[in-house]
């Protein structure tokens, strides 16, 4: 499956020969050179000389290197403000947290070497996927400007909105650490990723997130535990999008027939266990389809040996997933049917937590909710659902009670990306 329709240049810096062989072949044989440009330099001085004449899209560059060493290499690429995606790689010494150093200079992504061939293939993948998006994003960008030569006023008050965010995004930005910054911001494009390729099952994610910390804070867990566990559940369906087919996809959401074959989590846990600060989430995602009985995937796990928070999303996905697929049966026949797994699949405790929330909602379900058009929205009104555009993006949370500047805001916002479907009021 291709990234992107564009060719990529990718530098690769390294002193041993063999390392720059494979490399540039499985790159080769995997994704051809109609989308990889590869090229090769065997020391930091020599990478830069030819980084400023090839302007290169992607870096990777080994940390120990004669002469000028990796860190060095990537400062002076940051510094140069070569817009490239720069990944530095190392072989693992436990007395060494390349990974953070890593980071400190400026670097996207570490890898530990020897580098694995589904690893490489899967970081330069995601990287040709974000790339694609960027440049969808910035056409967007141009047909909004020359949208904005005819919308002329409204456009105008867009320009204002997107100032008032810009302003408030600043000051967020002095409040937290980049660490923080980045690592909040990583796991909302990864989540608009897996939103834009399951648009039949929009919303999931955040669903997810939502019943498993509730299950978690009755349960006492701890706010870092429960901030793990809320990433876990907005990415828990990571791996799902790097199926190859839609048939894949479909059954890979039907947890009551692939919980048993199913490899995503996996491919998730992979997929984010070599960037610094998803490690707890790459391993309650792993954890998500063991069994509390030992028949689970992939370890085999029974009971109390399973993370309290893979317990807690497995029964949420399981329940939130069997809503959807079943949207005439009630709350307390989807309880039902999870508490038929009590014991085998489920922790009895959490599905305990799980019901309560569920009767919750079937209760707060009970108010009278109507539909009606984009335009009929007016101030005083209390959204009954989350409000989202066509391509996926998520305007408003349900439960805003809506003032006549949103309104007008929705309405100019409608006229670039149009708001997906009728809109779901509390009457």
């Amino acid at each position: 499956m291709t990234a992107t329709d564009s060719k990529k240049k990718l530098l690769f810096v390294d002193d041993d020969p063999a390392m720059v062989k494979v490399v540039g072949k499985i790159l080769g044989n995997a994704l051809g050179p109609e989308l990889i440009e590869f090229h090769e330099a065997e020391s930091g001085e020599k990478g830069l000389e030819i980084a400023g004449e090839l302007q290169p899209d992607i870096v990777i560059c080994d940390i120990n290197l004669p002469g000028m060493n990796g860190f060095e290499f990537c400062r002076k690429i940051r510094q140069s403000r070569l817009h490239a995606t720069v990944i530095l790689m190392s072989a693992y010494d436990e007395n060494e947290d390349y990974a953070l150093e890593a980071k400190e200079t400026g670097a996207d992504a570490f890898l530990i070497k020897p580098i694995k061939k589904g690893e490489l293939l899967f970081v330069v993948n995601f990287i040709l996927r974000i790339e694609h998006l960027n440049e969808t994003v910035l056409g967007k960008n141009h047909e909004l400007q020359e949208d904005q030569r005819r919308l002329n006023d409204n456009l105008k008050d867009i320009m204002q909105m997107n100032s008032k965010l810009e302003s408030q995004n600043t000051q967020i930005s002095s409040m937290n650490k980049e660490l923080v910054e980045r690592f909040d911001s990583t796991v909302g494009l990864l989540t608009n990723i897996i939103e834009l390729n399951q648009s039949q099952h929009r919303g999931h994610s955040e669903r997810v997130a939502e019943i498993a910390v509730c299950i978690a804070q009755n349960m006492g867990m701890s706010q870092d535990s429960i901030g793990s566990l809320r990433t876990a559940a907005r990415l828990h369906e990571l791996g799902i999008v790097s199926l190859p087919r839609d048939e894949t996809v479909e059954e890979a959401l039907d947890e009551g027939k692939s919980r048993p074959v199913t490899s995503h989590p996996m491919v998730a846990e992979m997929l984010l266990k070599g960037f610094a600060g998803f490690e707890s989430v790459a391993e309650l995602i792993r954890h998500m389809h063991e069994n509390v009985d030992g028949s689970g995937k992939p370890d085999g796990l029974v009971g109390e040996q399973i993370p309290l928070g893979s317990r807690i999303l497995s029964a949420a996905s399981f329940y939130d997933h069997y809503m959807m697929a079943h949207p005439d049966s009630s709350i307390l026949e989807v309880i039902k049917k999870v508490e038929q797994a009590n014991g085998t699949w489920f922790d009895e405790n959490v599905v305990s937590f799980l019901s309560g929330y569920a009767l919750s909602q079937s209760q707060s379900s009970d108010e009278k909710t109507l539909s009606c058009s984009v335009f009929a929205l007016k101030e005083g009104m209390v959204l009954a659902s989350d409000l989202y555009s066509e391509s996926g993006i998520n305007l408003l949370r349900k439960g805003t009670v809506l003032d006549r500047d949103m309104v007008n805001k929705i309405l100019k916002f409608n006229n670039v990306d149009p708001i997906a479907g009728q809109v779901q009021v509390k009457s």
